[in-house]
């Protein structure tokens, strides 16, 4: 994260309790090795000088505890936190102060041996209390080996059943040394067997009570303190976390051997709580002398782990009024112990290589910690695409099942988070505020931001984030980032437009007409990028093929044609009147197709009044540049007309109206009537700027806008070769045909007194 941006978050009083980690800095490199990121495993650390929790210090004080506890009796310390919270962190700091005050010390009998004994490693396989006692017996070695002698003596004198006193050595040779031995050759191939039962029968005999009681004489006058760590009781299953209390509860009291159960309160009462005939905290109590809490890691512990473990993902990320409440309703809610932290961050290292450039960054860390944390709202954002993107159901309003579904949304969220929750919702779908019912973010993000961002509110960012790709309905955030990576090489940008003209995605939408929109929503982010003569010529070059694709009749869609128009003139409100006009004259120079030369000019021209506009819009270019843009085309469009290729044009319109404004007139007219006279698809390409589209519930409609330019052509000509071509043409189009019908039907109405709109 950011220093700077997170200092100002802190500032604002929004994360004020995190003030002390932005202050204390740290790169937040660890995570990466090479060109990956490092999954976190949850290992306990080692070292204090590791302590990144606050862990230290107790450890310290609780080491120098155990050094000054004389027991003759023994001693249990519990040793309780939560789940996930590093409790075995805090024990390993504890052993390593006791092996520095090992090594420091010159007296061997003040020294502390530490036997470790992991009782989930046996656990649903292993007999714990075989386990532990062999362990022992091999920490205090052949000079203690009381152990191994009693155990040898009580299997010569139990019973005569040799068989069940091999099934009992057997079992005990099967056993795992947790310190990393291995099963004896001796055991090899033979079957393990309980030594439940055959424990009760030495429990009940006067040789291993004898052994018993030699070995607390002989751990009472050997001089030797014994600390015996039994970590993740938790771990157990219910009758295991039974078991190895019992055991305790039985061999607790050997003289010098304390033992301190590390262990999750809840869980472990809980377990011991399911016995009928007792209460589980008055039965450890009979166990656990002292029980010892482990200390709350502070919220500026726990970021600071996240914050360098995530900083590959939002180390760049700006700073925003979004960012500040993704962190507050957020981060600080999910992250409460170092578990916490681990989930996230390692979620976010799986998620972001296949997303990186394509997802909006602050927005994957508030998705992913919403699917760890807040599955129902999760679970919510996932089935609700139609409501978040005004899809199916929701395309025309439908207020009361919004309104519905929100209550459904909300009755699912836990009592005490549910504003939190739909807080974070209102800023990740900022244009759903009033659905969400935020009163603090509101909907303060413009759309053009939302798409920019390619996060969670745009239909690319969703999709690519729920698909782990970049969305094949939209075009990528990397392919858009290479082309203004690129703006001064037109043969790079020409390269990325080109290879969508053509294509439509699974939904049939023109995938250059999302470019197209795309690159707009660029031009009006923030920071706004400097257009170039590059971008600007290649743009126009495209012009030829996208004023081509046939309009579709979608409702509230700008068609490809309409985008690249108001792209270009966007790229030209960048610049500015004055140095518009010079770009767009080179841009002229270089043009080799009059059709996209003739459609920019009558759009300046309509800015500047110069043709008819109901609404002009305002001039990008001065009337000087507008004078000499006409000078460069009319000699382009002579020079089509005489080679035949200005025949090849999609449509005719405003060609003629160029022509005729710069030349002659009756030269327009003359080759629009010899094209008329010729050809059906001349006519119908003529009829396009005669005639009206609009969608209907049967598709496309057509009408005829009546008499647009007498001075072009005869509206009678127009009639009866567009009539004529319907029956005699072989070589239209539906469209085409539609086109010339449209004429034929609104000239026949006009001509009896009524609107072509009666048809």
């Amino acid at each position: 994260m950011r220093r700077d941006h997170l200092e100002r978050i802190v500032n604002s009083g929004i994360g004020s309790e995190i003030r002390e980690q932005w202050q204390a800095g740290g790169a937040g490199g660890g995570a990466l090795k090479g060109d990956g990121y490092i999954l976190g495993d949850d290992q306990p650390k080692k070292n204090p000088r590791e302590d990144r929790l606050g862990y230290a210090p107790f450890a310290k004080r609780l080491a120098n505890v155990i050094v000054h506890m004389n027991i003759p009796n023994g001693y249990v310390i519990g040793l309780h936190g939560r789940w996930g919270s590093g409790k075995t962190t805090a024990v390993n700091f504890i052993l390593e102060y006791l092996k520095n005050y090992n090594a420091e010390s010159e007296d061997d009998t003040k020294k502390i041996e530490h036997i470790d004994f992991r009782p989930w490693i046996f656990s649903g396989h292993q007999d714990l209390m075989a386990a532990f006692f062999k362990l022992l017996s091999e920490q205090l070695g052949p000079k203690d080996g009381i152990v191994k002698r009693a155990w040898n003596s009580c299997m010569r004198t139990v019973s005569p059943n040799t068989d069940q006193l091999v099934d009992a050595a057997a079992t005990l040779a099967l056993t795992v040394d947790p310190s990393g031995g291995a099963v004896t050759e001796l055991a090899a191939g033979v079957a393990k067997k309980s030594l439940n039962k055959v424990l009760g029968q030495y429990l009940a005999t006067p040789s291993l009570q004898k052994a018993y009681v030699d070995l607390t004489e002989q751990l009472a006058s050997c001089g030797r303190r014994f600390l015996v760590t039994i970590d993740d009781i938790d771990r157990l299953e219910d009758d295991e976390i039974k078991s190895i209390m019992q055991m305790v509860k039985t061999i607790g009291r050997l003289p010098n051997v304390l033992y301190v159960l590390v262990y999750d309160r809840e869980i472990v009462w809980q377990a011991l709580d399911e016995r009928n005939d007792r209460i589980g905290p008055k039965f450890a109590e009979k166990i656990v002398q002292q029980e010892v809490e482990l200390p709350f890691p502070t919220k500026n512990a726990l970021l600071a782990i996240l914050d360098q473990e995530i900083n590959f993902v939002t180390g760049s990320t700006e700073d925003s009024a979004r960012w500040q409440y993704i962190v507050r309703d957020g981060v600080h809610r999910w992250i409460n112990n170092p578990r916490d932290a681990l989930r996230l961050s390692n979620a976010l290292k799986f998620a972001w290589p296949a997303l990186k450039g394509e997802f909006d960054a602050q927005d994957l860390v508030a998705i992913e910690g919403i699917r760890l944390f807040d599955a129902g709202a999760f679970d919510w954002i996932r089935r609700n695409r139609d409501f978040l993107f005004s899809e199916g159901r929701y395309f025309m309003g439908a207020d009361e099942e919004r309104k519905a579904n929100i209550e459904m949304l909300k009755a699912t969220l836990p009592v005490g988070r549910a504003d939190m929750v739909l807080e974070l919702l209102t800023v990740l779908f900022p244009s759903h505020a009033k659905w969400f019912r935020s009163s603090t973010f509101g909907s303060s993000e413009n759309h053009v931001a939302v798409q920019n961002r390619r996060g969670l509110a745009s239909e690319a960012g969703y999709d690519s984030y729920f698909a782990l790709r970049p969305s094949a309905d939209a075009v990528p955030k990397s392919a858009l980032d290479a082309i203004f990576d690129n703006l001064d090489d037109e043969a790079k940008v020409m390269q990325a437009l080109n290879s969508y003209l053509g294509k439509h995605n699974s939904r049939g939408k023109s995938m250059i007409g999302l470019l197209l929109q795309d690159l707009r929503l660029r031009l009006a982010g923030h920071p706004k990028p400097e257009p170039t003569q590059a971008f600007l010529n290649a743009v126009m070059a495209i012009g030829d093929e996208v004023l081509r694709i046939p309009w579709r009749g979608e409702f509230f869609t700008l068609e490809p044609s309409g985008l690249l128009r108001w792209l270009i003139t966007d790229i030209l409100e960048a610049w500015g009147e004055a140095e518009a006009g010079q770009h767009l004259i080179e841009a002229y120079e270089k043009s080799n197709s009059p059709f996209v030369l003739a459609d920019n000019y009558v759009d300046r021209g309509r800015e500047l009044g110069v043709f008819p506009n109901d609404s002009p819009g305002r001039p990008v270019i001065s009337k000087e540049h507008f004078q000499q843009l006409g000078a460069i085309l009319l000699p382009k469009i002579i020079a089509a007309v005489d080679d035949g290729s200005l025949k090849e044009a999609p449509f005719y319109w405003d060609i003629a109206r160029s022509w005729r404004h710069l030349g002659d007139a009756a030269a327009t007219k003359a080759w629009l009537r010899k094209g008329i006279e010729e050809g059906g698809q001349f006519t119908a390409k003529l009829a396009k700027g005669m005639v009206t589209q609009s969608a209907s519930s049967i598709g496309i409609r057509y009408t005829y806008r009546g008499d647009m330019g007498e001075d072009l052509y005869e509206t009678d000509v127009v009639y009866d070769n567009a009539k004529r071509h319907l029956v005699e043409a072989q070589d239209l189009s539906v469209d085409q045909r539609s086109l010339l019908e449209a004429i034929v039907t609104g000239v026949e109405l006009m001509r009896a007194g009524k609107s072509p709109d009666d048809d």
